[in-house]
């Protein structure tokens, strides 16, 4: 009888479970979304043939605009004590783009996107250090291996492609201040909503690259081609990928996303193979391998760790509940 009636819900359908794996489907629709906006960052810049500074600076005064155009149209507005709780991770989270932005236009795609690719190698020990957050010590071996894979595309690099020492640089810097970013936002950011939080920090992310704008000179000096590309990216990460990222966690575990998430540079040389037509040998090709196997690994094990982590602590909790029941 039982099996009758599964028959006749599969033949006329669960609404129920229906929905579901819609919300499911539409979840990891979502997570490929973000993951192909992100990657497409790097190459997005270099084709803007403008400042990366300049394209920084007007990407966060555009994103400003429409954060807080979502949020006035929920009847809210970003308060002083708002802009006090984001102001540090806006001034990271600004400067990191402009420094990101600045590099890319004076490197190859391959070496911006690895190295920046090394964040989490210092975002999970320092948050582990800050906020007593887990880190599996098996997890380390994989970093090293990464770090080598990221040498090795950098100390491969043809000589006549984009290349260069002070992208580098620029890169090594950039990934810095966004381990900066991400841990004070982990600190400061607290129960603020996501849009709240975007409409807050952009703007004082603005403020923050505004000097090195000015200082470049020329703040309004980008090519027809800068302003639409500009355009473009405060649309795909920006705005976009920043809302695939909230609707994504809706259906889809956050540990998958961060996983899904290590695909991003191995997808980003694709887009400057396809788009920039630049240059890339077969030791670098490797390399490539080797860091999005490292950080996959890396990233696997401390998702896995955490979580067994957490298991354990609310099974200690059980028992100690049940202790005291008995107990009384």
């Amino acid at each position: 009888m039982a099996g009758h009636e599964v028959m006749r819900s599969v033949e006329a359908g669960d609404p129920g479970r229906t929905r579901a794996l819609s919300a499911k489907t539409f979840g990891i629709l979502a997570v490929v979304g973000l993951v192909v906006a992100f990657s497409l960052s790097s190459t997005l810049v270099k084709r803007a043939e403008s400042p990366g500074v300049l394209v920084a600076f007007w990407r966060m005064v555009t994103v400003s605009i429409v954060w807080n155009v979502l949020l006035w149209s929920t009847g809210r507005r970003v308060t002083m004590a708002n802009l006090r709780q984001a102001l540090v991770p806006g001034v990271f989270f600004g400067l990191n783009l402009a420094v990101f932005f600045a590099g890319a236009t004076h490197n190859s795609v391959a070496n911006a996107a690895l190295i920046g690719s090394l964040a989490p190698f210092l975002i999970v020990p320092a948050g582990a250090w800050l906020f007593k957050e887990y880190i599996d010590p098996r997890a380390l071996l994989f970093a090293l291996v990464a770090f080598g894979g990221v040498s090795l595309v950098l100390f491969s690099a043809p000589p006549n492609g984009d290349a260069s020492l002070e992208g580098n640089v620029f890169g090594f810097v950039a990934m810095l201040l966004l381990v900066a970013y991400v841990t004070s936002t982990r600190h400061f950011r607290q129960e603020m909503d996501v849009t709240t939080f975007m409409a807050t920090i952009c703007p004082i992310a603005a403020v923050a690259v505004l000097p090195l704008a000015i200082g470049h000179g020329d703040v309004f000096g980008m090519s027809g081609t800068g302003w639409t590309y500009m355009l473009i990216l405060t649309f795909t990460s920006g705005v976009v990928a920043q809302g695939l990222v909230v609707f994504a966690q809706k259906t889809i575990q956050i540990g998958t996303i961060a996983i899904a998430q290590v695909a991003q540079p191995a997808l980003a040389v694709v887009w400057s193979l396809l788009l920039l037509s630049e240059v890339v040998n077969d030791r670098q090709i490797a390399g490539i391998a080797i860091v999005v196997a490292g950080l996959l690994a890396f990233v696997v094990l401390n998702q896995r760790g955490a979580r067994s982590r957490r298991m354990d602590e609310e099974r200690a909790k059980v028992i100690a509940s049940q202790g005291s029941g008995v107990a009384v």
